[in-house]
């Protein structure tokens, strides 16, 4: 065997990490491990699901896959030993409750069993929103209450933050609040600036009674704290230059260290402040936090980490919250370890330590860890690369790498190498896959980057290169909007898709309708200006206030507005606008409350020219890859808080305060070793960019201010540029089988087969939202019902009405008081939707029922319209089933109807 049972896999880009992983998950099976025992966790949904995928699709063809060499070589079973027990493996997978999730997905899990711990119940919602609105309610209530509410006010006129600012500055700390509990620091007094004042007084006088020039003086001029730290005097050690030099001596010198000296304690008696007052609010924000998570029920991803760590760590022992789960996990798989953070890594270092324990000879319990130092970009949100290092070492794990890109092309790998190699710090060039000379390189460095872009657009496509396999890679989703403007106005008729994070109010057509609302509401002729422009017509066109209900709900405002103007284009941004307007009751809350709209567009599905951010481009590859400059200069602006680092732990909590370095050594320290990091974030979003091309690579840089600056390159053109010999087909996504209703122009008579056609989309919506409040039932009973129906609702509003999710949800109460379905189940270890692959075809089980003696299945049905198909489709069901349990199968058709419920025996 070749197993390393502890080990941290170092797989640069484009080396074969989703291969690695799906042979470390199949080695374990062959290798006899428990399905349900292997939890392998990634950071995106389209992550998990990929590899999901990618380990049945292997194993379902083992015999043509490069996969079965290396499950050999890793398990030492021969290749005819692993595919005679291909079958096997396969029906103990497809039997097993499979632990391939998001980090996030696996916390909320944990999180669900221990709920009632922290005051929420287990049925609580996890989204991106959260209660913003409330929260900031609550808090003000709370800082009065508390009698903090002169606090809050002086704190914000005292440091210059605005309520926004202020909870930013709040939401930031609780993403820490983990690693660091601010609301225990002692509050100091604000401190008086004037000792400093007065030695700078001491210092103006000593200079002026000298002669010193009228631009001398001009220097030693301050007034505030800004203005002294300003000074570049401070930076030296004495005044023995420019001006001051002809007059400086020992008392000149002796009084500029009392200056920073006094400058210094001044400082960090600010800080003190600032940290203490800081520190009481945000008590009572987390205070208000957790009383609203109980009341609603509604957490963000960063609330599930906090409070699973807060249980970990002071409510429950760590061996009961993991032995309570489904079995004790014996394997774990981490993805793209390096932009794991530090409270991630805390929460799962017991099951790490209990894996790493290694209690006896006989058991088999495995770490894996995969990732890329050089691709960590989430420093931002909480990745800390450093935790790679730290776990290797401290974990003791053996250590591989990937240097092979089988990727990239060699121009490109080759390219890539000499750009990197020096300035990544321990960059060790990969190897190409294929030496074949294949591959493009295109640096222009120019004034303007925009005919550079397009250049490289045109000449894609005058090559031969279709749309779907150009990316433009841009730095900011500003700059995404722009360059999508200029594409489309250049390249008529080419479809771009914009895979930016762009909220739904910055898109054109959300603005024309919110634009439309405004005039109508207010009457100011700039906003009815603004809509007709947004629609492609003249400003001066004639637009009537008359024929419209502003007493009506903004959704019904919001529909007749789409209807009257053909605003829908088949964009699933549109329909999620309709469902952000349901939310509100009249017209003023609605639109007093866009400006604050956080709902996120989404991307477009269909194919078309890609443009997104280095960001969003991580994890991905394409055919042919345009990387821009960024459009504007880089915003510099520092965070109000500076953390320092000892490895993973937080060692200093500092007030930044422009040039207090000059006069705070510790600070200096702090803020140079922050620019090292900020640095080293900059150069690895640039290696991931650079990484994601496949066969042509267009870098189109500025002459000044370019983000590339730190790579030094020069103009280059390298090679040919070829295209795929035949069509890759990319990973297919779930197909939407609904259709939303269409909003077009005038009213078109529709033909039967028109009407038969939306018949049946209609049934086909019907039925999923069925079978989905089925899945999401717990238990056959009312709470379990009520709860999947809100689940049901935050899915299907924008596709169905309520009087149709109504008929559903009454379907569900006859299925929880019919006496022959719950007497069928009593008594059986349940599964729901299980997947099934038999006769090389996936299926999916609505519910299977497993006792001592037999094997249920049951398959859940809205209509008898096709009643012998479906007696089919369950004698597949019983005979698939019948090869993996030896035991007798017995499969019904549940027909859940308006009239009640009919349970029908397969013949």
């Amino acid at each position: 065997m070749n197993l390393s049972p502890y080990l941290a896999l170092e797989a640069s880009a484009g080396s074969g990490k989703t291969f690695a992983l799906s042979v470390r998950y199949l080695s374990l099976l062959f290798m006899g491990a428990n399905p349900q025992k292997i939890v392998a966790l990634t950071f995106t949904n389209k992550s998990a699901a990929e590899m999901k995928t990618r380990i049945f699709e292997t194993l379902k063809h083992l015999e043509s896959k490069d996969e079965l060499s290396a499950i050999s070589l890793q398990t030492g079973k021969s290749k005819e030993t692993l595919l005679a027990e291909k079958e096997r493996v396969m029906q103990t997978l497809l039997q097993a409750d499979i632990k391939i999730s998001t980090l996030d997905s696996f916390f909320s899990l944990i999180l669900r069993h221990f709920a009632l711990h922290v005051g929420l119940q287990p049925d609580f919602r996890v989204g991106q929103n959260g209660l913003d609105e409330e929260l900031v309610e609550r808090f003000i209530q709370e800082c009065k209450r508390k009698n903090l509410y002169y606090t809050l006010i002086a704190f914000s006129i005292t440091e210059d933050k605005k309520l926004g600012d202020l909870f930013s500055l709040l939401n930031m700390l609780y993403q820490k609040k983990s690693e660091l509990d601010i609301s225990t620091l002692d509050e100091g007094h604000y401190p008086s600036l004037q000792p400093c004042l007065d030695i700078l007084g001491r210092i103006r006088e000593y200079f002026e009674q000298s002669g010193l020039s009228t631009r001398g003086m001009a220097t030693l001029k301050a007034e505030t704290l800004a203005e002294l730290l300003s000074k570049k005097y401070l930076e030296r050690e004495d005044f023995g230059y420019w001006d001051y030099k002809k007059y400086a001596n020992e008392t000149t010198d002796t009084l500029l260290r009392e200056l920073k000296s006094a400058l210094n304690e001044h400082v960090n008696a600010k800080e003190a402040y600032f940290l203490g007052k800081l520190g009481k609010l945000f008590a009572i924000y987390d205070e208000s936090l957790r009383g609203l998570m109980g009341e609603y029920g509604e957490l963000r991803f960063d609330d599930v980490t906090n409070l699973l760590y807060t249980l970990l760590r002071q409510e429950i022992s760590k061996d009961f919250l993991y032995f309570r789960l489904d079995g004790v996990i014996e394997h774990l798989l981490i993805d793209e370890f390096q932009d794991t953070s530090i409270v991630q890594y805390q929460i799962l270092l017991p099951l790490i330590e209990e894996i790493r324990s290694g209690r006896g000879v006989k058991d088999f319990k495995t770490l894996f860890f995969v990732g890329d130092v050089k691709q960590s970009i989430y420093r931002f949100r909480g990745g800390a690369k450093e935790l790679f290092g730290y776990a290797k070492k401290s974990l003791h794990l053996d250590v591989n790498a990937l240097d092979t890109n089988y990727r990239s092309t060699e121009q490109i790998v080759t390219f890539v190498n000499e750009i990197f190699t020096g300035k990544i710090k321990g960059y060790e060039p990969q190897k190409v896959a294929k030496a074949t000379g294949e591959g493009y390189i295109n640096v222009r460095i120019e004034e303007s980057i925009e005919p550079s872009v397009l250049d490289a657009i045109a000449l894609l496509f005058k090559e031969g290169v279709k749309p779907k396999d150009i990316a433009l890679l841009v730095h900011t989703n500003k700059d995404a909007k722009v360059f999508k403007e200029l594409v489309q106005e250049q390249f008529t008729g080419v479809h771009v898709r914009l895979e930016a994070t762009l909220k739904l109010i910055e898109l054109r057509s959300i603005k024309a309708i919110i634009a439309l609302m405004k005039y109508l509401y207010f009457g100011d002729e700039l906003y009815k200006a603004e809509f007709l422009v947004l629609c492609g017509m003249s400003w001066d066109t004639p637009l009537s206030k008359s024929g419209w209900d502003l007493d009506a709900t903004p959704l019904v405002l919001v529909e007749k507005i789409i209807k009257t103007y053909q605003l829908f284009d088949g964009s699933v941004d549109v329909l999620n606008f309709l469902e952000v307007a349901s939310r509100y009751e009249e017209i003023e809350s609605f639109l007093f409350a866009m400006d604050e709209l956080s709902d996120e567009a989404k991307s477009e599905d269909s194919d078309g020219l890609r443009i997104l951010t280095v960001h969003k481009s991580k994890g991905l590859e394409f055919e042919h890859v345009i990387l821009a400059d960024r459009l504007s200069r880089d915003n510099n602006r520092s965070d109000t808080l500076l953390f320092s680092y000892d490895e993973v732990d937080i060692k200093g909590l500092y007030l930044t305060m422009a040039g207090r370095e000059a006069v705070d050594s510790v600070y200096a320290k702090a803020k140079e070793q922050e620019s090292v990091l900020m640095y080293e974030d900059r150069l690895n979003a640039l290696y991931v960019a650079f990484t994601r091309a496949k066969r042509s690579l267009f870098v189109c840089a500025k002459t000044q201010s370019s983000a590339f600056e730190m790579l030094d390159l020069s103009t280059l053109e390298r090679g040919a540029i070829s295209i795929a010999s035949k069509e890759v087909p990319s990973l297919s996504t779930t197909m939407r089988l609904f259709q939303p209703r269409r909003y077009g122009a005038q009213e078109v008579a529709s033909t039967p087969e028109d009407e038969e056609e939306s018949a049946e989309i209609a049934s086909v919506t019907f039925g999923i939202a069925q079978h989905y409040l089925l899945e999401m039932l717990d238990t056959f009973d009312e709470e379990a019902l009520k709860r999947a129906y809100i689940a049901l609702q935050n899915r299907f509003a924008p596709l169905l009405d309520e009087s149709t999710m109504q008929a559903i949800y009454q379907r569900g109460e006859k299925l929880i008081s019919c006496k022959p379905f719950l007497d069928l189940i009593q008594g059986a270890k349940i599964y729901k939707e299980q997947p099934l692959i038999y006769q090389k075809e996936r299926k999916q089980i609505d519910l299977l029922l497993e006792f001592p003696d037999k094997i249920i299945v049951i398959d859940y049905k809205s209509s008898k319209k096709q009643s012998a198909k479906h007696q089919t489709q369950v004698k597949l069901y019983q005979e698939a089933l019948s090869k993996i349990y030896d035991l007798p199968v017995v499969a019904y058709i549940c027909y859940l109807q308006n009239d009640g419920v009919e349970l029908l025996k397969s013949l």
